[in-house]
């Protein structure tokens, strides 16, 4: 029988029922999963620091926005990507940083069209909209490559048809870092609210999420039964507006149980 979010048994694993606990156990088998060796199609480097990759997707390939695969290349360890790309699409899209002496981007940032990069055939996450209950708004709080599965969720319909008005807020330091997405974030129907906060040069948002939250720039008039909030940044910022949130009403959700507020359980305890 398959679970709630349709697949089989074998591809769900039925995570949307399990404890905490019962999660980190499983997660931890995932890092085990087989590989697949996907063909790149294309490059892009936006920073000395960022760029993202598109690769073949092979049939079958089946995900829900906003989960996450493991993925590596040869003589490098696997690591935890988000999918950037929209479930219908015909290709594989990741996001990423760079860091010169990391065991993998420092291999992997080298890469070309033609190489191949091993992509697990199992994803999962808790970062899903099938997590958050009803609600007019939703608000998707990202800082650096933590946009990379909020990309995934305005990619696809069943975001748009569980809520009315979508905020995104992205913060990044230098303006060079909206770069790969800016653009097109502009171009579609969303609330749109680009911070970068180390460019004395840019005319925009400059403070941080929780700074804006806090003096009630953003999410002034919101409240945990229309406003569902999504979050995905470093640990501190995802810990840091968990919290906040949780002291004026907002419950966390998870594969387990609906809620008004989600982020990925995997990487926050």
């Amino acid at each position: 029988m398959a679970c709630g979010c349709g697949r089989s048994p074998d591809g769900c694993r039925g995570w949307h029922s399990l404890s905490e606990e019962e999660y980190k156990i499983e997660y931890d088998a995932f890092l085990q999963e087989k590989d697949g060796k996907l063909r790149v199609t294309e490059v892009e480097h936006y920073t000395d620091s960022l760029f993202k990759f598109k690769l073949k997707k092979p049939d079958g390939f089946t995900f829900r926005a906003g989960e996450f695969t493991m993925i590596n290349v040869e003589g490098a360890p696997k690591r935890a990507y988000s999918i950037t790309s929209g479930p219908d699409d015909n290709f594989i899209e990741f996001y990423s940083i760079k860091v010169p002496n990391g065991p993998l981007t420092s291999i992997l940032q080298k890469i070309q069209i033609g190489d191949v990069v091993n992509v697990s055939d199992k994803t999962t996450g808790s970062l899903l909209v099938e997590n958050l209950t009803d609600g007019t708004d939703l608000w998707l709080l990202a800082t650096g490559t933590g946009i990379a599965p909020f990309i995934s969720m305005l990619c696809d319909d069943y975001t748009y048809k569980r809520f009315t008005n979508i905020h995104i807020v992205w913060s990044v330091r230098e303006r060079d870092e909206l770069n790969a997405f800016h653009d097109w974030l502009t171009s579609i129907d969303v609330d749109y609210i680009p911070i970068v906060t180390r460019d004395e040069n840019w005319q925009g948002e400059n403070q941080r999420i929780t700074t804006l939250i806090n003096e009630g720039k953003i999410m002034n008039e919101s409240n945990s039964e229309t406003d569902k909030v999504m979050l995905c940044g470093n640990m501190d910022f995802n810990i840091e507006i968990r919290d906040g949130l949780k002291a004026k009403g907002w419950t966390e959700g998870s594969n387990r149980e609906n809620g008004s507020l989600v982020l990925e359980k995997a990487f926050v305890g």
